[in-house]
C-alpha cells in the first residue's frame, strides 16, 4: 500500500446534505435486548450525546411469533414493551438530558424496522464480526438492513471498541466520494481524530488507473479540508481487492465510512459491502 501524508490547510467549507449525512435527525436503534443490541445501544447514546440527538428504540415482534400461536404473540409483544420502556426510563435516568422515544412493530425484521427510519435519521444495530447473530433478531439481519434502509446504517460489531481512534473512509472515486469524503471529516472533527481517505485499483493495474485514484483522493481531500482545515489526513492508494484494503486500514479504527453502491440494483447489496459487513471488526456506516 502506498501511503501519501497530506497537509490539511486552506479551503472554504462545502457544505453537505445533512439529510443524506443521516446528521439531522434520530439515533434509531433496534433493540431486542441482546448483548450485541445494547453495544449498539451504548454506542448510539455516546453518538446522540455527542450530536445533540434523540434515541429511538425499536422493537420488533417477528412475523415468526405468530407461527406459535395468538398467546406467543402476545406474550412476546408484552415482553418487547417493557424491555422497551425500562431501557428508555434507565436511560433518561442516567442522562437526563437525553431524549428517548419507544416504538414496537410487527413484521418481518428487516423490513419493519427499515419502515420505521426517516431519511435523515442513523440506524444504529448489533452484529458478531461474522456478520451473524448473537442479538436474537437484529445482528443476522445487517445485510439485509442495509439494502433496505434509506439512512445511513451503523453496524457495530460485539468487539471492544475501547481506545480505537481515527475514521477510514472507503472512496470508489465517482462524485459521491465526495460527500463521503466531507461526511468522514465531519465524524473526525466530531471525535477530534484523524481522518484515513481509501481507494482502491484492481491488482495490476495501469499506471493511468493509479493515477486517477490519487486524482480522486486529491479531489476527496480538498472536499475533507472545506470541514476541517486542521484535520490530520492521510491517502491511501492500494492495489488490494476492495474489502481487503478497507478491512485491513480499518481493523483498529473508531469507524468506516462505505457508500451503497448505485451500480448494483435496489434491493441489493454489491460484493464488497457485503464482504465488509461479513467480516467487519470495526464500526461500519452505509451511506445510501
Amino acid at each position: 500500500m502506498d501511503d501519501m501524508t497530506a497537509d490539511t490547510e486552506g479551503s472554504t467549507e462545502d457544505r453537505i446534505d445533512s439529510r443524506t449525512a443521516g446528521e439531522a435527525g434520530r439515533c434509531v436503534v433496534g433493540f431486542d435486548g441482546s448483548g450485541a443490541a445494547r453495544t449498539a445501544l451504548d454506542w448510539a447514546v455516546s453518538r446522540a450525546l455527542r450530536n445533540g440527538r434523540d434515541v429511538h428504540l425499536v422493537g420488533v415482534v417477528d412475523d415468526d411469533a405468530g407461527a406459535m400461536g395468538i398467546g406467543y404473540a402476545e406474550q412476546s409483544a408484552l415482553q418487547h414493551a417493557h424491555l422497551l420502556s425500562d431501557t428508555a426510563a434507565q436511560l433518561v435516568s442516567a442522562h437526563p438530558e437525553l431524549v428517548v422515544t419507544t416504538q414496537l412493530v410487527h413484521g418481518a425484521v428487516a423490513a419493519a424496522l427499515a419502515e420505521t427510519t426517516r431519511a435523515d435519521d442513523t440506524v444504529i444495530i448489533g452484529s458478531d464480526k461474522t456478520g451473524y447473530a448473537r442479538g436474537r433478531l437484529y445482528g443476522a439481519r445487517s445485510i439485509q438492513l442495509a439494502a433496505l434502509v434509506p439512512a445511513p446504517l451503523v453496524v457495530i460489531p460485539a468487539a471492544d471498541l475501547r481506545l480505537r481512534d481515527g475514521i477510514v473512509v472507503a472512496l470508489d472515486g465517482t462524485e459521491a466520494s465526495d460527500s463521503l469524503a466531507r461526511l468522514g471529516a465531519r465524524e473526525a472533527v466530531a471525535r477530534d481524530c484523524r481522518l484515513s481517505l481509501l481507494h482502491a485499483v484492481p491488482p495490476g493495474a495501469a499506471d493511468e488507473q493509479r493515477r486517477r485514484g490519487y486524482d480522486a483522493l486529491g479531489r476527496a481531500l480538498e472536499k475533507a479540508r472545506t470541514v476541517g482545515p486542521a484535520l490530520e489526513v492521510t491517502r491511501h492508494v492500494t492495489s488490494r481487492r476492495p474489502a481487503e484494503a478497507v478491512l485491513n486500514l480499518a481493523r483498529d479504527r473508531a469507524l468506516l465510512l462505505v457508500g451503497r453502491s448505485r451500480r448494483t440494483p435496489s434491493p441489493g447489496l454489491g460484493g464488497t459491502l457485503h464482504e465488509v459487513l461479513i467480516n467487519a471488526n470495526v464500526p461500519v456506516m452505509i451511506v445510501p
